[in-house]
């Protein structure tokens, strides 16, 4: 089996995507690291063949950018039509981070209902869900290998103030301990290095495979919050405000990670650990 491969990662300037390029580069895979505001509009995907693609690349911007760039938001399937349509003849298989936001609308309101791979079809959530479930069907039909992977809330150092975990930190710094919404919504919050070793797996893997990307455990915001303020401050004495102006996105989201325990990738970082590598 081939040990090392030459890969392309789109979005490299973003969260994932940095992290990406530089885990595979020290895993000893040559790397080539494109960024949506750089290259793939303005000069085009690179015309060289590639063992493997992760197309990170995509218009986001935390919650809020999200909810309210709707016509933004959709120019992500057309940018997922062009880097797929290009895959098809310069890579050997593709790896597309979809996202949990990806599944129906009704599981994300139901609580402790985890969501397992099987479990798709019907409307969801928001437009950035749509355009994800989108881009999975384009995969179906199109002539090229793909992982589809679809991440719950990862986080990790290095991230945007536009997520929620850093945006906590930076408040909770200030003592000035709050969440958005009613701090009720439910989230699984999967660390970046726990990912990273999905994404190396996959990059070995032929055999093609939809797999989630967390850790099986539901936390509010409220109780993130908690765990945040004892990691700075030593204990749970906070007082704790809520944002009931700032949108809190779906009310319940975790995973199930049946089989992702299979394969041997379960998560090892738990949240009070990685939080410690953002402070």
């Amino acid at each position: 089996m081939q040990d090392k491969f030459k890969i392309l990662v789109t979005g490299s300037e973003g969260f994932l995507g940095g992290h990406t390029c530089r885990y595979m580069q020290e895993q000893g895979h040559t790397v080539t690291g494109i960024d949506i505001d750089k290259d793939i509009f303005r000069y085009g995907l690179p015309d060289q063949r590639f063992d493997v693609l992760i197309h990170f690349a995509a218009y986001v911007g935390g919650r809020k950018g999200i909810d309210n760039n709707l016509y933004r938001i959709t120019k992500n399937i057309e940018l997922d039509r062009q880097v797929i349509q290009w895959a098809e003849t310069h890579v050997d298989r593709m790896i597309y981070p979809s996202s949990c936001a990806a599944y129906p609308k009704a599981l994300q309101t139901q609580q402790g209902t985890p969501m397992h791979e099987s479990m798709m079809g019907g409307e969801t959530f928001d437009m950035y869900g749509m355009s994800k479930l989108t881009a999975e069907c384009m995969l179906k039909f199109a002539k090229v290998k793909s992982h589809i992977i679809r991440p719950f809330t990862i986080y990790g150092p290095g991230q945007s103030m536009d997520y929620p975990l850093p945006a906590i930190i930076e408040r909770t710094k200030r003592g000035e301990c709050s969440v958005w919404g009613s701090g009720t919504q439910v989230r699984d919050w999967v660390h970046i290095d726990d990912a990273l070793r999905v994404f190396e797996y996959l990059v070995h893997r032929e055999e093609p495979i939809v797999l989630n990307v967390g850790t099986g455990i539901p936390l509010t915001f409220k109780e993130v919050a908690q765990i945040i303020y004892k990691e700075i401050h030593g204990d749970y004495s906070l007082n704790l405000k809520t944002q009931t102006d700032q949108p809190e996105g779906a009310g319940y989201r975790y995973a199930d990670i049946t089989l992702l325990k299979s394969l041997g990738l379960e998560p090892t970082i738990g949240l009070a650990e990685g939080i410690r590598t953002m402070l």
